[in-house]
């Protein structure tokens, strides 16, 4: 990740971001639109819980990376979702680099779809790890491989999937 933002740039994007979400819901509630402001104060608040869970996982660098991918990479519309107690943290960089690399090829793969979405999904049971991205289209061109990583890769014409699973200790 070479291109690490600083705490204030961050700061700045997400005070952004926050006052975005808080005129989105503004906006609907002049309109008489209450449900829809609800639904997204739900929807902010389940991201927000999401991302608690994440930080949970002592995973500081793949933590940094999905928190500011958005701004990183705004060409990718990643929905993350965490329901993984436990990682495995001694691959917390390696798993970094891949979504970085991940992103890379996505970005130039892509770039006539923009904003292209990605739902990452984090998961964890019975000792295993698993992280899983999916997005529209074909993925078989993305060079994904990582020897420190088990992959699994499902591509279709419209639809595809990667798997990352790890082995958890204890």
């Amino acid at each position: 990740m070479d291109d690490r933002l600083t705490v204030a740039q961050s700061l700045r994007h997400a005070r952004h971001d926050f006052l975005n979400e808080l005129q989105m819901i503004k906006l609907n509630l002049d309109l008489g639109r209450t449900d829809r402001a609800q639904a997204l104060i739900r929807t902010y608040a389940e991201a927000a819980m999401h991302q608690s869970r994440l930080s949970a996982l002592s995973m500081p660098e793949t933590e940094e990376w999905l928190l500011t991918a958005g701004w990183r990479f705004p060409e990718l519309r990643l929905v993350m979702s965490c329901e993984a107690k436990r990682a495995p943290r001694e691959l917390d960089a390696v798993l970094c680099s891949w979504l970085e690399a991940f992103a890379e090829n996505a970005k130039e793969a892509f770039s006539d779809a923009w904003p292209y979405p990605v739902e990452l999904h984090i998961m964890e049971a019975d000792g295993r790890f698993s992280l899983e991205l999916s997005g529209p289209g074909d993925w078989s061109s993305l060079i994904l491989d990582s020897s420190q990583l088990a992959i699994g890769k499902a591509c279709g014409s419209d639809r595809s999937k990667v798997e990352i699973h790890a082995q958890m200790e204890g």
